[in-house]
């Protein structure tokens, strides 16, 4: 995923810190190998180059990243959209916009389904995987799989600084203490215990190119950072997307259908 990726642990020795360092890192390579989109051997490029033209039997993570892409489409109200990923490349591209290429539809009418072994097929030319926005909460909620089977009660993992997971506390307090330099959310410091953590931008200025869009209209949102707390890494990455391309009056209800502890919506000045 080419991104930095920090670990503090504490009341454990080296070895063990070692071991499960080292196991964290061989299982978020694994995923890349699944998920990647530009890698030739990559599972997800090869779904890519194949499904439109043919059913598929992919691998049983793959088939569960999908399942849940479609879920988060619905909870997301389609400001959420990993099925777009050929059509987000264009826009980013070429700055133009047509409604007819863009599978706006329910996951359900652009992409079939096979729960009894684990089978898909693209029924939409346009449909193309992109775990971008979701990558990194995939791979922390299955770190967090490893850290409990190694018992380990006390971290602070930083995904490239904008995707967080804790375990337990800080060994100076009860919580994992977290803060945006920019002081516009409310409450300077959101405590984390077992909780996770995604900071979403919209990346204009400083000649960035924005790497959310509106997937409804194929527009560059206004410059804001979102925030989200969740027990799930993968859901906070999600809303903490999904709050950056939808409008601001969408926001409390598109909050409201995700299991979240708090998030916050600021403008970048």
């Amino acid at each position: 995923m080419n991104t930095p990726l920090d670990i503090v642990f504490w009341g454990i020795d080296q070895a063990l810190a070692d071991q499960v360092t080292e196991k964290v890192v061989t299982h978020i390579m694994e995923l890349q190998t699944i998920l990647d989109r530009f890698n030739s051997e990559a599972e997800t490029f090869k779904v890519n180059q194949t499904a439109f033209s043919k059913r598929m039997v992919i691998s049983p993570f793959l088939f569960e990243s999908i399942s849940n892409g479609m879920k988060y489409f619905q909870k997301s109200e389609g400001y959420f959209n990993v099925f777009a990923g050929k059509v987000y490349a264009s826009l980013k591209e070429k700055s133009s916009f047509s409604e007819n290429s863009l599978p706006i539809h329910p996951p359900k009418d652009i992409i079939k389904i096979n729960t009894s072994n684990n089978s898909i097929r693209f029924l939409h030319p346009a449909v193309s995987l992109d775990f971008g926005g979701i990558g990194k909460g995939l791979a922390l909620d299955e770190t967090s799989k490893i850290l409990d089977e190694f018992g380990i009660k006390n971290t602070f993992i930083s995904f490239g600084g904008s995707s967080i997971l804790t375990k337990g506390h800080h060994p100076h307090g009860d919580h994992w203490p977290f803060s945006l330099k920019s002081q516009k959310i409310a409450g300077d410091i959101w405590p984390l215990r077992n909780d996770a953590v995604s900071v979403s931008c919209s990346g204009h200025g400083s000649g960035k190119t924005p790497h959310i869009l509106n997937p409804k209209t194929g527009d560059y949102p206004p410059s804001f950072t979102s925030v989200v707390q969740s027990v799930s890494a993968t859901e906070a990455e999600v809303l903490s997307t999904a709050l950056i391309a939808a409008p601001g009056e969408k926001h409390q209800k598109i909050a409201s259908h995700f299991n979240v502890k708090k998030w916050a919506v600021f403008p970048i000045h």
